[in-house]
């Protein structure tokens, strides 16, 4: 089912942007973990510290409430941040955000050049005239794919395991195995997509527009979608009609709330995303085996 020509070939064109993918998603790990890690909540702070502060500020005829306020901020913006669980923070805005990004752009450059770009600069015509046929060079492409993607968070998860062994008061192993998980089977599901439209379109333009266009907009949805999140509106910075956002966006079946309460709602959305990578991934294949090719 897989021909061997074909996926050396694929590595070969793509192993440079894998490596530069996965070494970059590693080293925003190493940066973000040290940097979340020795955020210390103010509860930890040392009261004795800010004694002199508030004993001016009573001199005054001041509290430390009406002074923020007298300068335009709300207390209870200050309060909500200062009791952040850096643990959270990671959670909720690296994973679904920062560590989304690259594999992102991965997926759409990569899923393009499967198919659409070889059809268009036609290089796929020299594939189709040899003995392969053409369910086999889906199926290689597709296998390719999904191994590049296991084979870089296999690596990342691994990576991750040890920073969180490492860097004190980290998050369990068992939730950052989930997460990265998740993160696997969200990058798989978005590769299904533009596998898919690369495999029905024979002009990379088209390709590239759609796939590239459904991933910045889930990309910018879960940004903007961020700001009526639970975590913005507990910290008083939030916009409630913001979550919108969150709805349109596939990341958001990435649900690392639900990893990380231990509640099961995530189970749930693994699955759509698998069901998603396997329609996409079997709309693509068929099409591609059906379909007039330029030659």
């Amino acid at each position: 089912m897989i021909s061997l020509p074909l996926l050396k070939q694929s590595i070969k064109s793509n192993w440079g942007l894998w490596l530069a993918t996965t070494l970059t998603v590693n080293l925003l790990y190493v940066v973000i973990k040290f940097a979340m890690g020795s955020i210390t909540v103010s509860g930890d702070a040392d009261p004795n510290v800010l004694v002199p502060y508030i004993m001016a500020l009573q001199a005054a005829g001041l509290t430390l409430e009406g002074l923020f306020t007298s300068i335009g901020i709300n207390p209870d913006i200050l309060t909500g941040i200062a009791s952040m669980d850096s643990n959270v923070l990671v959670s909720n805005i690296f994973y679904p955000v920062v560590a989304v990004l690259l594999p992102l752009v991965y997926t759409v450059v990569v899923g393009n050049k499967l198919f659409a770009s070889q059809i268009d600069r036609g290089s796929m015509a020299f594939i189709l005239s040899t003995s392969i046929k053409r369910s086999k060079i889906a199926f290689t492409q597709m296998f390719f794919f999904v191994l590049s993607l296991v084979i870089m968070f296999f690596i990342t998860a691994i990576f991750d395991v040890v920073l969180a062994l490492t860097i004190e008061n980290s998050l369990a192993i068992d939730k950052v195995l989930l997460l990265n998980l998740g993160l696997l089977l969200f990058a798989i599901a978005m590769g299904s997509i533009t596998f898919m439209f690369s495999a029905i379109f024979n002009y990379t333009k088209y390709s590239i527009s759609l796939g590239g266009g459904l991933a910045l907009i889930f990309f910018i949805s879960k940004i903007l979608g961020l700001f009526g999140s639970d975590l913005f509106m507990n910290m008083g910075i939030g916009i409630e009609p913001m979550a919108f956002f969150n709805n349109i966006t596939m990341i958001s079946l990435f649900n690392t709330s639900s990893i990380l309460d231990g509640s099961t709602t995530y189970l749930i959305q693994f699955a759509v995303l698998l069901a998603i990578s396997f329609t996409c991934f079997a709309i693509g294949s068929i099409w591609f085996t059906k379909k007039d090719i330029p030659v």
